[in-house]
């Protein structure tokens, strides 16, 4: 049996940087990384022959100060020593993702069709007149016209003059524009 060598560091990218020294340091096999519950802190676990393992350890004490909090290395761990504390992260983030995907996947599909009932009820709603097509059409137009021409005088007089020189809504200028794009600018310098 191989030995074991674990490393606990602060914060789940300082492990992720020992992991990868410890790996190309020495000729040691990455087991896992397990998140600590409750505190900021993971553990690196490796495995692989003994003086591997110790170098691999020793060079995250000695270069990575900051990151290391502790360590221990299983010469000849006993069996079942190698399952403890397997919280692996990559493991746990798997079984995340894959209870979050089924209840997305055919949600949006059914409340996308269209109810049947509302197509008779649009229908229904449609006046019904007895006139042609082309009296109707040019009684509405005439309408339409003469309610254009009452509705144009209403929105000159609500439209708001942009132009602080004349005043006029009519004006291009709007303020803090030059005073020449002003319509009544010649008018204004006299």
């Amino acid at each position: 049996m191989q030995s074991l060598g674990f490393v606990e560091c602060d914060g789940l990218s300082g492990a992720l940087v020992a992991a990868d020294r410890m790996l190309k340091t020495a000729n040691v096999k990455l087991e896992g990384i397990h998140q600590n519950m409750g505190i900021d802190w993971v553990t690196v676990k490796v495995s692989g022959d003994i003086s591997a393992v110790s170098v691999a350890v020793e060079t995250i004490k000695e270069t990575m100060p900051k990151v290391y909090v502790t360590s221990t290395v299983l010469g000849s761990p006993a069996k079942g020593t190698d399952r403890l504390g397997n919280t692996d992260i990559a493991l746990f983030l798997k079984k995340k993702d894959s209870a979050k995907e089924p209840p997305i996947k055919e949600e949006p599909v059914k409340e996308a069709k269209p109810a049947s009932p509302t197509t008779p009820v649009e229908e229904a709603e449609k006046p019904v007149t007895d006139s042609t097509p082309s009296e109707s059409a040019t009684e509405t137009s005439t309408k339409d016209s003469a309610d254009a021409d009452d509705g144009s005088d209403k929105n000159q007089d609500s439209q708001k003059a942009t132009c602080n020189l004349c005043g006029d809504p009519k004006c291009p200028r709007k303020l803090g524009e030059p005073h020449k794009k002003c319509i009544h600018y010649k008018e204004l310098k006299k």
